[in-house]
């Protein structure tokens, strides 16, 4: 069973919009993580790009609600210098998408959850679809 999981903020997007097709999966991503059934994570980038997209859907009092909610089961991991220079040099084509990867390594995360697999295919760490992962908690 996975125990530490970098959660990436198409999935916390998904629950905070209540985007179609995928909330329900999405959802229960961070309800595996709200009952303690795995240790969550989102790197603290994440955490910022997330509150601005909320706030520009919801206002300020919106985002800063949903923020203080995940956060008290989901950690923000924090990006050091040696991770950027790792995603810069990684064989990621989206930088962002290296900095998370360096993040989830650098803080011993066994696996991601995205939407956007192929966006990981550079990454050491299993990937996995918010779908995937619920079966290993069935």
């Amino acid at each position: 069973m996975i125990r530490r999981v970098l959660i990436d903020s198409d999935v916390i997007l998904d629950v905070a919009l209540a985007r179609q097709p995928f909330v329900e999966a999405s959802r229960v991503v961070l309800a595996v993580l709200e009952n303690g059934k795995a240790v969550g994570f989102a790197s603290s980038n994440s955490i910022t790009n997330i509150y601005y997209v909320l706030r520009k859907a919801g206002g300020d009092a919106k985002a800063r609600e949903f923020i203080g909610n995940l956060l008290r089961y989901l950690t923000a991991l924090p990006i050091d210098h040696a991770d950027l220079l790792k995603a810069l040099k990684s064989d990621f084509a989206d930088f962002e998408d290296g900095v998370q990867n360096c993040a989830a390594l650098s803080h011993q995360c066994e696996a991601i959850v995205t939407r956007n697999g192929k966006d990981y295919a550079s990454s050491e760490l299993e990937v996995f679809l918010p779908i995937e992962f619920l079966r290993n908690y069935e």
